[in-house]
């Protein structure tokens, strides 16, 4: 279990994913050459990802680093980020045992088609939902109570992940992929309620996305502006108090045009991960076609930085980085001070772009209350966060007699709701798990038994079905010919 997670941290989701994705597109029959370009080409394109993304980051970090120290707030609890909740993980037994049964477990599910969603390739996200279940053994000191914990946010993880697969499809334009990091889709949900409240408040005409922006302003309505636009308002925030400085209109400039550069280069990126998906997209519609397929659906786990850049997803994520401060602030019952997962906001709004089909407006709303949601889960976990991290060697020196959590990992509900059942006071622990693994069950049926109209209310067009539906009575009338003829 050490081994498989040493290898899966020293060669990362650029090499990993390409490997599993070629030899899983040889076992449905894709032609050898055809296998190893389409995994090259997402190789590639995870990279390319990868180093806008840390560029961004290693850009965006201090200003916002600089942007709280000048707040002058003083919380109690530090964000610290989410390497800390991934050491919690994987420093103990659990975590570690929990990636190769998690693994076996996700093959399960899918081959018995509980659900649609290949998640071995993305298992190195484990950690966003394990960590609950580290929660669970510390608090209970069973190990197979922390086990039960992971299956069923397991379960609700691929629930979540073949809800908003079509959509995700739909708004992003990557077939047969899908999320499967919690932080990522884990708002959908939430988003769908506060989309139809939206309507009812008759405010869903309000229209802000990059295809409108673009039209109405022409350049100055381009992705490259808007990146720019952004960037600069939230490095002179971050540097208000000394734009007197020469320095310091450097450094805002330099953060601006980095901003600009990832929204300019992510379409390019984007192509070269789409080449990827190619030959096995084109396989599967292959097999549907003949018949030889059972199989009516199925998404491909990817690692989130493949949406990460996506106009809409940054400019939400990034405009959300100064009300999560504000709102850190002056929410009545927040003790945590957000901090190191700032920059990585973008992740967490993934799902909430999806459903609002890009506009920015919607999305901005929906962030901004679903943030305020997480601080208070985050200010819940945090005095267990801090005693997990304190065990696992995980808390730092410089936080000093502060508690510390990370924002991106603890803005959970269901991590949280599923942490209160398995760690509830033993005389009524029994019913609270029941309780859950119910509610759980019931959702699943009914997404089941009303599976189209879920994924429309997450974003899906009538497009998407149409051609799967085409699909799907072009397999069922070759499979009835070859009844005939057999």
């Amino acid at each position: 279990m050490a081994t498989l997670k040493m290898i899966i941290d020293l060669f990362g989701a650029s090499i990993v994913v390409p490997v599993v994705v070629f030899f899983l597109s040889l076992s449905m029959g894709v032609h050898r050459k055809k296998a190893f370009q389409g995994a090259l080409y997402m190789g590639v394109g995870l990279t390319a990802f990868n180093i806008i993304i840390n560029g961004l980051i290693s850009s965006l970090g201090p200003v916002v680093t600089e942007m709280v120290i000048s707040s002058g707030v003083n919380l109690p609890v530090i964000d610290i980020g989410w390497p800390a909740a991934a050491l919690i993980c994987y420093s103990n037994y659990l975590g570690l045992f929990y990636i190769v049964f998690g693994l076996f477990f996700d093959l399960f599910l899918f081959l018995i088609k509980w659900t649609d969603t290949f998640h071995p390739t993305d298992i190195w996200n484990y950690y966003c939902f394990v960590f609950w279940a580290a929660l669970v053994h510390l608090s209970t000191g069973s190990f197979w109570m922390g086990i039960a914990a992971a299956m069923l946010l397991n379960l609700v993880l691929l629930l979540l992940s073949d809800w908003i697969a079509p959509a995700m499809e739909c708004y992003y334009g990557y077939e047969g992929v899908v999320s499967t990091c919690y932080p990522s889709i884990n708002g959908l949900p939430f988003t769908i309620l506060i989309k139809w409240i939206l309507k009812k408040l008759r405010l869903d005409g309000i229209q802000l996305d990059p295809k409108r922006l673009k039209a109405k302003f022409g350049f100055w309505g381009e992705p490259v502006c808007m990146g720019l636009i952004i960037g600069m308002a939230v490095s002179i925030i971050a540097k208000w108090h000394g734009l007197e400085e020469l320095g310091n209109w450097a450094v805002i400039i330099k953060t601006a045009l980095v901003t600009a550069s990832v929204m300019a280069i992510y379409p390019a990126i984007s192509g070269l991960f789409v080449k990827g998906l190619i030959p096995i997209s084109q396989t599967l519609n292959d097999k549907m076609r003949s018949g030889s397929m059972t199989r009516k659906n199925m998404y491909i786990a990817i690692d989130t930085s493949v949406f990460f850049g996506e106009e809409s997803t940054m400019a939400t994520g990034l405009v959300l980085i100064p009300v999560v401060l504000f709102c850190a602030v002056f929410i009545p019952g927040n003790s945590v001070l957000p901090l190191a997962d700032l920059p990585a906001l973008p992740f967490m709004v993934v799902s909430i772009v999806t459903v609002m089909k890009g506009n920015v407006f919607g999305s901005f709303i929906a962030g901004s209350l679903w943030m305020v949601l997480g601080q208070f889960i985050n200010s819940d976990v945090a005095y267990l966060f801090t005693e997990a991290a304190k065990n696992a060697n995980a808390f730092p020196d410089t936080a000093g007699n502060a508690m510390i959590t990370s924002i991106l990992v603890g803005h959970n509900p269901f991590g949280w709701l599923v942490y209160k059942a398995f760690a509830a006071p033993s005389g009524i622990r029994i019913f609270t798990i029941a309780l859950a693994v119910a509610v759980y069950l019931a959702v699943y049926y009914f997404f089941q038994k009303n599976r189209k109209a879920w994924q429309m209310a997450a974003g899906a067009d009538e497009e998407y079905f149409a051609k799967k539906e085409a699909l799907w009575a072009e397999a069922e009338q070759k499979t009835s010919v070859n009844r005939i003829g057999g």
